[in-house]
């Protein structure tokens, strides 16, 4: 096989050779000498790049991590500051938040993580609200024109859903903490139960009218109205307070001093008198209904059914009480006032106030309190009917037109009929068989019966000047029987030529006395001293069991003994 050819040599091959034979070394050693040394010198230039690109990694690594440090940082001062101010503003809302808390308002919304100076809130409707700010007045925009402002608080109640921007007025660096606080309208009672709330805000927006009765009328369904407890003294301290409690009366509610209103919850057929002396007195029912408004001093309702209304009380010093009874005893609307008067509060009819539904069943009490018996009622006919000669209570409303034919001349009516600013009320006696009918539309009702047999004396009688005490009489049995008198007649009585004997019976510890006749003076009231007339108070003679008393008229009787008949009305011992 051939030898290969040799590969061509270069002149720096020559070279090396050249050199390593002068200087007595091997062709190979001087050509890997220089390979080495070339090596060496790459590898240098090598290690120099890479220390060079590590250092400038290094650099930029503590540069990054540096820059990543100061964001930290900084972002750790800016987080601090944050939650710094959240706390500061969290704490200022919780202080000024927890009264209103406590009644059970629930925040709304709050600029605590945001601390900005406007508070952006939607809120419902049916509610009542209180926007808070920690420092300066709070303003309020509720709507396109209602606008409100008050020092820290300001409250309003809404009707509807709706939105409302909150801002602090202040100056400052520091934000101020805004909250809106909110709570059900049934809850609070709203606008008009405001004067109940513990923690009151500093103003009041007078907004939610259109519902402030919906929401007050709730609230006391609910039952969340504070209810004064009596003391037991309100009604002996009261001026005429024993003459109210001897027929009947007893506290059932009050209007504490410093607030508006108070609720009476009335029993079935109660009548209520509410008394404020030099005040201002209203009656409010469920729905915003006034029947009564700005009346002076005291004022009477009356209802077949139970009831639950509010006294409003204008300003002034002191409250109310409001006094209940039962109205069979007093003689319905009528008769509570006239028990009133007796006390020493005089109730107009405009004062008074009775349901239209409830004529009837009031016009029954009335005639049953005057000791008339057998009692029917039912509404006033539009056009003359049947004759009828038996007693009636009359109630209508305003406009009723009651009227009598043949005439008004043949009856006697007390109160006299007329025209009457709320409700009229009068028992009547006709001399005659007459027809009771009514020229207008107003309810009216009647309620008839007949004429009591300890009357039968005058009863007879036709005379108008004898016919007119007839109703005077009633009115009498009606004040006595308020008091715990029941009318009789013959038992314990002995007619004198100059007056009467009268002894007292087991169970009794009174009397009073009143002689009639057939002919003029038709009444005779009996006395132990000092005289008196129908419609002044009866002179009221204390008499025990087995005791007798010997009474006299101011005037001389001549009618004989034999036809004179004296109703003595006595009064029962009560436990």
């Amino acid at each position: 096989m051939a030898k290969p050819p040799e590969p061509p040599t270069s002149e720096l091959d020559e070279v090396e050779r050249a050199i390593s034979a002068l200087a007595g070394r091997h062709p190979e050693h001087e050509r890997t000498r220089r390979e080495t040394a070339v090596a060496v010198e790459q590898r240098r230039r090598t290690l120099e790049q890479e220390l060079a690109a590590n250092a400038k990694r290094r650099r930029r690594r503590l540069l990054i991590i540096t820059a990543n440090v100061l964001a930290v940082s900084l972002a750790a001062a800016v987080v601090w500051r944050l939650v710094a101010r959240t706390g500061r503003i969290r704490e200022s809302l919780a202080h000024d938040e927890s009264p209103f808390l406590a009644q059970g308002f629930q925040e709304l919304a709050a600029n605590h993580l945001s601390a900005s100076r406007t508070l952006e809130a939607d809120v419902p409707g049916s509610s009542c609200f209180v926007a808070l700010a920690t420092d300066g007045d709070v303003v309020v925009q509720a709507g396109a024109a209602s606008t409100l402002s008050a020092s820290r608080s300001v409250g309003w109640c809404g009707c509807v859903p709706g939105h409302v921007t909150v801002q602090a007025a202040r100056s400052g660096e520091t934000s101020a903490g805004l909250a809106v606080l909110r709570i059900d309208g049934s809850v609070a009672g709203g606008p008009l139960a405001r004067a109940w709330q513990k923690s009151a805000p500093s103003g009041w927006g007078d907004l939610g009218a259109e519902c402030a009765d919906a929401m007050l009328d709730a609230w006391i369904s609910d039952h969340r109205w504070p209810k004064p407890v009596p003391t037991g003294n309100e009604l002996p301290s009261l001026a005429g307070g024993a003459k109210l409690s001897a027929i009947g009366f007893k506290t059932s509610a009050l209007v504490a001093t410093g607030t508006p209103f108070g609720v009476v919850e009335s029993a079935a057929g109660d009548c209520e008198l509410a008394i404020a002396p030099g005040r201002e007195l209203s009656l409010r029912f469920a729905g915003g209904a006034r029947p009564i408004e700005h009346v002076s001093g005291a004022m009477i309702w009356c209802a077949a059914l139970p009831s639950t209304a509010t006294v409003w009380v204008g300003k002034g010093e002191g409250g109310a009480i409001i006094l209940s009874a039962a109205a069979s005893r007093l003689g319905g609307l009528l008769g509570a006032r006239e028990g009133a008067r007796d006390a020493g509060y005089a109730v107009s009819n405009a004062d008074g106030w009775l349901a239209a539904e409830d004529q009837g069943w009031d016009a029954t009490q009335l005639l049953r309190a005057s000791s008339v018996t057998d009692v029917t009622t039912g509404p006033v006919p539009n056009t003359p009917g049947a004759t009828d000669a038996r007693v009636a209570a009359i109630v209508a409303s305003p406009g009723a037109g009651v009227t009598w034919e043949p005439s008004l001349a043949a009856v006697a009516c007390d109160p006299p009929l007329g025209a009457s600013v709320r409700i009229l009320e009068s028992v009547c006696v006709p001399t005659i068989a007459s027809t009771l009918w009514q020229k207008g539309d107003a309810p009216a009702f009647a309620a008839r019966g007949a004429t009591p047999i300890w009357l039968s004396t005058l009863a007879q009688r036709h005379e108008p000047d004898a016919v007119v005490l007839l109703p005077e009489l009633l009115a009498l049995a009606r004040r006595l029987a308020r008091e715990g008198f029941e009318p009789t007649t013959f038992e314990g009585v002995t007619e004198l030529r100059d007056g009467v004997r009268v002894v007292g019976r087991a169970g009794e510890d009174a009397v009073v006395a009143v002689g009639l006749a057939p002919n003029p003076p038709w009444v005779q009231p009996y006395s132990d001293g000092a005289p008196w007339d129908l419609g002044d108070a009866p002179r009221v003679i204390p008499l025990q069991p087995g005791s007798a008393v010997t009474l006299g008229a101011a005037a001389h009787a001549s009618t004989p003994i034999d036809k004179r008949r004296t109703v003595v009305f006595r009064h029962a011992i009560r436990p």
